[in-house]
Order: C-alpha cells, then structure tokens, then sequence
C-alpha cells in the first residue's frame, strides 16, 4: 500500500502530463463527462466531483506543490482531485491484491507474492498518462470480483452470487470494463466445471446483468452512444498505436511465462478468449497507445497465472 502511494505520488507530482492536459479544468471535464460514452461512467465522475468540491471549501495554497501544466486552462484543484482518487484506489488495488495472493488458491511463495503485487502497482501507475477518473477504480472493482469469485467457488451459495451481483452492477456504473468480470468467471467456473450448469448457470445471470445495467442507463440518458468512434484505420497506420500493440503482446506473453503450470497458461489464454468482445472494441474505437485499455486483463492474468483451481473444493 505504501509502495502504490509512493508510486502515484511520483507519477502525479514529478512529471508533466501532456496527453490529458487539456482536461485538467473543472469546465473541459464536466463537458466530455456529460458527452459520449463517457455519459455512462457515473460513479467515478461523481466522484471526482465531489473531491473538487471539498477541496473548494479547504484554503489550499498550490503553489507548494509547483505544478506546470502545459495548458493555460488547467487548474491545479482539478489535477489534485485526479491524484487523490487515483491513489485511493491505487492504494485499496494493492491492499486488495495482497488478500488474495494469500489466499490458499495462489501458488507461490511470499517473495513472489509482493513482487507480482509490485508489477500490478507500477503498471497500473505508469499508465496514468492518460489521467481520467474511472481506470484505476475499475481495476479495484475487478479485483474485488476476483476476490469474491474465489469465495464462490469455494462455496456456490447464493448469497456469494449475490455478491458478485452487486460488484458487477457498480463496477458498470463505472466503466464497460465490467464486462471482464464475466470473462474471469467464465474461465475459472468452466476450469473447475467444464460446460455444466454450475458454469452456465451464473455466467448467463452475470451477463444478463450487464446486459440491464449497460441499456439500463442509456434508457436512462435517452442515448443509446456505445463508442466514439471508428479508430481502425489510425490504430494499424500510426506508429504509437502499432507500440500500444507491442505493449498488449508483451504484458501477455509475461503472464505466460510466470504461469505456474500448463493449467495456469491454458486458462490466461481461455480468459483472453472470452474477452474477445472487449479486445476488438479497444481495436475498433480505443487508442492503442493507450495502455491503460490492457490493465485490467494484464492484472486479472496476472492473478490467474498464479490461482490453482484444483485446490478449490
């Protein structure tokens, strides 16, 4: 935990950021908050919101924290809100994740758990230079799935379904990442059950949520935008887009080689099977030198290479 703040704390305060510059302001945010597929991201823009305006009601002198901003319009109340959110979850991501390598399902010994701990926490900040509200509470999200779905398959009562409910609900209301988690179940309930009811089953009710809660709010918004875009073309063509490419295929290939057994590889490359869907929106209307689009599968392969199905009983 003291690491992800050390971490963050460098990233937010030793570096000028130039790719998100021009959303560093108050106005600019709230006008690409409330357009788009970004409508649909409520709760970490809520709360963004929310720390801007308690930091309002404090008598703050920025000018101790030296920021240089690349933009005119950028307001150093709005980047310190980004940082403290950002390092909030950062640091919950990291406590969290230290549960679970404690878990009796992951293999491996105590110097491996922090330093895959490690890599989770430095790849999840140095992605930050694209600096929004909703990527690193999304990662926290799906590794509070994680953790719970291993309770799940300890013990398939509904109440723990129910739990798994309920995180995918808000992690939707936060970003479409979400659906990963649908992924993840489908790869350790198929690992422990192959094709029954008892990987059917939960898999079609964790769908059927996203499903409601994904329409739910664009009903809501009276919208029905799903991207922003079609970025094919620049994503095959442009240099940085090609490395963004590189980056996926060597975070993916570091998982395999971690994997602690065939078993382990097998189900990294099931997850990323099922998470297809996700993949090729990335590919048609993401940005590919946008990295951060890769975190949330790097991280949940990364725990994956590690989580023994078979001790699961």
């Amino acid at each position: 935990m003291l690491l992800a703040f050390t971490v963050n704390s460098f990233i937010y305060f030793s570096f000028g950021n130039i790719y998100s510059s021009k959303i560093l302001n108050y106005a600019d945010f709230s006008k690409q908050f409330h357009s788009g597929i970004y409508q649909y991201r409520i709760l970490s823009g809520y709360l963004i919101f929310w720390i801007y305006e308690t930091l309002s009601t404090l008598n703050i002198d920025y000018s101790i924290f030296k920021f240089r901003f690349l933009e005119s319009r950028s307001e150093p109340q709005m980047y310190l809100s980004f940082y403290i959110l950002n390092t909030i979850f950062l640091v919950l991501s990291a406590a969290l994740l230290l549960f679970i390598t404690e878990t009796k399902n992951f293999i491996a010994t105590n110097s491996e758990k922090i330093l895959l701990v490690s890599v989770a926490v430095f790849a999840m900040a140095i992605t930050q230079f694209v600096i929004v509200p909703y990527d690193v509470s999304s990662y926290f999200l799906i590794v509070l799935f994680f953790y719970f779905l291993l309770k799940y398959l300890e013990k398939n009562s509904d109440f723990n379904l129910i739990i798994l409910v309920v995180i995918l609900m808000i992690s939707t209301l936060n970003r479409e990442t979400s659906a990963l988690s649908i992924s993840l179940a489908a790869t350790l309930l198929y690992s422990k059950y192959g094709l029954r009811k008892e990987m059917i089953k939960p898999v079609l009710i964790l769908a059927l949520t996203f499903i409601a809660v994904y329409f739910g709010m664009r009903f809501l918004h009276e919208s029905f935008t799903t991207n922003d875009g079609n970025l094919l073309f620049q994503n095959f063509s442009e240099p940085k887009n090609i490395l963004g490419f590189l980056f996926w295929m060597v975070f993916f290939l570091f998982t395999i080689i971690i994997a602690k057994d065939q078993h382990a590889k097998r189900n990294i490359i099931l997850f990323h099977v099922f998470s297809i869907p996700y993949v090729l929106m990335c590919i048609y209307t993401g940005i590919m030198y946008e990295i951060r689009l890769y975190i949330p599968i790097f991280i949940t392969s990364l725990l994956i290479s590690r989580t023994d199905i078979s001790k699961i009983h």
